[in-house]
């Protein structure tokens, strides 16, 4: 076997040293992953494979706030390639057996996705949620709940072409195109900041991108659901678009690479 070089032995120090100050910052309370990197740097400097420790070194030492282009620029089998859980993995993160349910209500979205908005929120405090895509109403519902249990009343909007028969006082459900956004939307010029969009209605996506992009304004945030298709689309329009954004990857990457449903499109505007 041999000997560990000098390069995995200067990376294991630095995954470690890492590793270390993470926990601190955590109150001393580790996490299994926390766990699992300590063993892989005890392996690392017995065998000198460290091909993990470049990826954790890699996402604990990147930029926060990163150009989204770079990422989008790659195509679909490097995105793949790249994700922290297996394809066939991260499609059921939505659920198997069953979908996964709110109140009552079926709610579309992934497990990282339930982790990744609560601390969102709670960073953000958003003055208004715009949610294009409604179902039946339970991720409003869910955003709602979670918004209230940080203390937050947010305008909550939530749009489809089909009409909800859900009630909540704290969302309002509006019928409408997504093409006319201006003849639903009449009230943007009142709403509350920080806007938070979610864009989950997979339809007329670059026409939903154009209507916000001349209306979020700095601090704002663009989130583009179930992305992968739509990639074209928002590279297209990033490059267009006169303002900028950047990729927030402290919830794209908690888990590891592009652990959301919003692959490569955590926007925050700038």
């Amino acid at each position: 076997m041999a000997e560990p070089g000098y390069e995995v032995n200067e990376l294991a120090e630095t995954a470690e040293r890492l590793v270390v100050a993470k926990v601190a910052r955590q109150g001393g309370i580790a996490t299994y992953h926390d766990h699992h990197i300590r063993r892989a740097v005890t392996k690392a400097r017995r065998t000198g494979q460290a091909d993990e420790l470049t990826s954790y070194v890699g996402l604990l030492t990147a930029e926060r706030f990163q150009d989204p282009l770079p990422r989008l620029d790659r195509t679909d089998r490097d995105v793949l390639a790249a994700l922290a859980f297996p394809a066939r993995n991260f499609v059921a993160t939505q659920g198997v057996t069953e979908h996964l349910t709110w109140a009552g209500q079926p709610l579309y979205k992934t497990v990282f996705d339930l982790a990744c908005y609560p601390m969102l929120l709670a960073e953000l405090g958003p003055g208004t949620i715009i949610e294009l895509g409604s179902g039946s109403g339970g991720s409003a519902l869910w955003l709602a709940d979670v918004a209230e249990a940080h203390g937050l009343q947010p305008v909550i909007i939530s749009i489809d072409r089909t009409a909800v028969d859900l009630k909540d006082d704290r969302v309002s459900f509006r019928t409408g195109d997504v093409r006319h956004l201006d003849e639903v939307l009449t009230d943007c010029d009142d709403l509350p900041r920080p806007w938070l969009v979610i864009e989950d209605a997979h339809a007329h996506v670059r026409t939903v991108l154009d209507f916000f992009d001349t209306r979020l304004t700095a601090g704002d945030y663009l989130l583009i659901e179930d992305s992968l298709a739509k990639r074209a689309t928002l590279r297209d329009f990033l490059r267009d678009s006169p303002h900028h954004y950047r990729l927030d990857t402290r919830f794209l990457d908690l888990f590891g690479e592009n652990s959301t449903s919003a692959i490569d499109s955590i926007l925050r505007r700038v």
